[in-house]
């Protein structure tokens, strides 16, 4: 089972890109994907990513079994 959400970017995908790799390597979360496509990986989350113009849809395919879906989606809602 899987969550995802689309909404309208606030910043350019490059530049959030960029904040997202940071962050990725700070908090020791795998990170592959460019400005049009990706994931993310790590701490039992897997994550994937697809941006269309200034349109992202999040898809969150994995998580932790004691982390409840209601969890995800509150902070999946705080995104945009």
């Amino acid at each position: 089972m899987s969550r995802s959400i689309t909404g309208t970017l606030p910043e350019s995908p490059e530049v959030l890109i960029g904040k997202l790799e940071k962050a990725a390597k700070k908090h020791d979360i795998h990170f592959e994907g460019d400005n049009s496509h990706g994931f993310a990986k790590g701490k039992g989350f897997h994550v994937k990513y697809q941006i269309t113009g200034d349109q992202c849809t999040l898809t969150v395919t994995k998580k932790p079994f004691i982390v409840p879906w209601g969890v995800v989606e509150k902070a999946l809602d705080k995104i945009f």
